[in-house]
């Protein structure tokens, strides 16, 4: 029988539209992804199912195996040709961002990490997950991938880095932040975009992420396809725990003088102290943990009796061991992040800095009393030039309960500002200017600390 002549039109413009889909070549911007293999998959999830067992777990394109300690997951190759750059390894089925993964799951990103947790690893938390947090944070985990026709090699195998001496996919494997969960107990991936698995740089809701400081910016380009693979080809990626002890140790470290010298009392998130003692044996006691292959996250605190000059000194020791032996991790309800003690000198210079904070200036006089001033400083830009007019404005309170008051009302409703400074005599002990800092913290999250 003789197809009519539109309807001859019709299949070959759907046999040309498949054979561009076939190439993966339409993945060049933010696009829709639709399963390739539906019958393939749905034989590899019937398997799974058949080995649920009280140590096996599985969901649709996932399954985990407690006794072999590993999860299976499945995925679909975009078909990118070799050097295309890659932000992501695995982005999840509902993603749009195909057109800068290697590959897409079948499992949805919240089932992977049900997986994951069913083999007894903890969640950790993306960057961002709390204030202050610069570190993905988790267990690690190291990843492999195999054709379903061919060997299990390394993941890292898939990317080509320029940085081939400190790689970002390496040995250390991947961390496990688990991905952001809403109040409901839905995860964020399911259903938004990027719908991250597997990012190569610190994206803020991924499932997991490599183990270093990493932004967007500085991974792009840097990180290429090291080999195509043809559009919808079936691979399993093989997730196990790096170790099988927990590596991370979250320490919550409060440093406070004792007589002269300065002694650091160290905790675990429950509040069991693991140690206390001077400065340099605290910092021998995590070096060597460290060496036995724990990884530190210190969240540091600052007695309030403590002068500001000796809580700067703690605070850059602490800065320079930052991803050295430990991480810096976010900071007390009631304390600052480290760096809050580290201001850069040159930001003493209003002209020099965009944009303007609040200052706060706490000096004592000769009675003793504590003298209290905001400023605020107006920026003119209507003015010729590039650069506007401040006008400073000092308003002198008396006490701490009117500074969140005084800031709603000198920045006015429509005030963007989220910084304040802090100048304070080198010798004042915190407790004498914290008490302000935390009666804004809402208004004013950003702080740094001047002594003077």
């Amino acid at each position: 029988m003789k197809l009519e002549t539109g309807n001859r039109k019709a299949l070959l413009f759907g046999s040309f539209l498949l054979a561009c889909a076939v190439s993966g070549g339409q993945f060049t911007g933010p696009s829709e992804w639709r399963m390739v293999n539906t019958n393939a998959v749905e034989a590899w999830n019937s398997a799974q199912q058949k080995s649920v067992s009280p140590v096996v777990a599985a969901w649709p394109g996932v399954v985990s195996d407690k006794q072999k300690r590993e999860v299976r997951l499945l995925a679909e190759a975009v078909g990118h040709p070799a050097g295309i750059t890659t932000e992501f390894l695995l982005v999840g089925p509902l993603s749009d961002r195909a057109y800068e993964s290697a590959a897409v799951t079948v499992a949805k990103p919240g089932d992977i990490v049900r997986a994951i947790e069913h083999l007894g690893v903890a969640r950790g938390g993306c960057i961002a997950s709390r204030p202050f947090r610069f570190w993905p944070y988790g267990e690690r985990l190291v990843a492999t991938m195999r054709r379903l026709d061919g060997a299990e090699k390394p993941l890292q195998s898939l990317i080509h880095d320029s940085e081939a001496s400190a790689p970002l996919l390496g040995d250390g494997g991947l961390v496990f932040t688990g991905g952001h969960w809403n109040s409901a107990g839905e995860c964020w991936g399911d259903t938004n975009m990027p719908s991250s698995v597997i990012s190569l740089y610190n994206e803020s809701s991924t499932i997991l992420d490599v183990p270093f400081q990493v932004g967007q910016s500085e991974a792009y380009g840097r990180l290429t396809l090291a080999e195509a693979m043809p559009f919808g080809t079936l691979i399993e990626i093989v997730l196990r725990p790096l170790t099988p002890m927990p590596r991370v140790l979250p320490l919550v470290v409060t440093a406070a003088m004792q007589g002269l010298e300065v002694k650091l009392t160290c905790a675990e998130a429950s509040g069991a102290v693991l140690k206390q003692a001077g400065l340099a044996d605290s910092l021998t006691w995590m070096k060597s943990l460290s060496e036995q292959g724990r990884e530190l996250f210190v969240t540091l605190d600052m007695d309030d009796a403590m002068p500001l000059k000796r809580a700067t000194d703690v605070a850059r020791v602490f800065e320079m061991l930052d991803g050295k032996g430990i991480k810096l991790d976010g900071k007390t309800a009631s304390g600052l992040y480290p760096r809050a003690f580290l201001p850069q000198e040159k930001w003493r210079e209003r002209k020099d800095r965009n944009p303007q904070p609040f200052e706060l200036h706490v000096t004592q006089d000769a009675s003793g009393k504590i003298v209290k001033k905001l400023v605020f400083i107006e920026e003119d830009w209507s003015v010729p030039g590039l650069d506007p007019k401040l006008t400073p404005r000092e308003y002198p309170f008396e006490n701490w309960s009117e500074l969140s008051g005084l800031v709603a009302k000198t920045g006015g409703p429509d005030c963007k500002v989220s910084l304040l400074f802090v100048f304070a005599p080198a010798e004042m002990a915190l407790a004498k200017f914290m008490p302000g800092v935390r009666a804004v913290s809402e208004q004013l999250p950003m702080v740094y600390l001047f002594g003077e």
